[in-house]
């Protein structure tokens, strides 16, 4: 069965606060998004099922995700989302504010703030891959524990 790009989006969207989603219409977030889809695919390069295997015309992939994997997946497209919005973004070191709002708002404390959620993000996004890693293990019947011991031995014998 085929995963929707539109699954993934749903759950990205209550994640962030965007002024311009309201504005747009439901094709236009999709387009929009789906600018993040290629690099988030890319930084999941350890997910068991093959993300090339998609139509972006239909904009759906062939292969069923799971839910901890529509949620790395997604949790990737929210971290590209900053990175280009925000981090990457030599507009927001520029001040633009009038001087007397300046003494409110510090350019300097905001991109502190915004580089501690992008590492929040990727922190979790870790934890999540940790525990889908594991999983795939245990699918596969691969006892991690067994493995370590038998080569902290064969170490033991050099």
């Amino acid at each position: 069965m085929a995963t929707p790009y539109e699954k993934l989006y749903e759950n990205l969207l209550p994640k962030f606060r965007s002024y311009e989603i309201p504005l747009m219409s439901t094709e236009e977030v999709k387009d929009y998004l789906h600018d993040f889809l290629i690099p988030a695919i890319s930084r999941f390069h350890v997910c068991r099922k093959d993300l090339s295997d998609r139509d972006d015309i239909i904009q759906r992939f062939n292969v069923e995700l799971s839910d901890i994997e529509i949620e790395i997946l997604s949790n990737y497209l929210l971290i590209e989302y900053i990175d280009s919005e925000y981090v990457r973004t030599p507009s927001l070191l520029k001040v633009q504010l009038p001087s007397s709002d300046f003494k409110v708002f510090s350019p300097a404390n905001f991109l502190d703030k915004l580089m501690a959620m992008h590492k929040t993000y990727v922190k979790e996004n870790e934890t999540l891959l940790s525990r889908y890693a594991w999983m795939g293990a245990k699918e596969s019947g691969i006892k991690l524990g067994a493995l370590s011991s038998k080569f902290s031995s064969f170490f033991l014998k050099i």
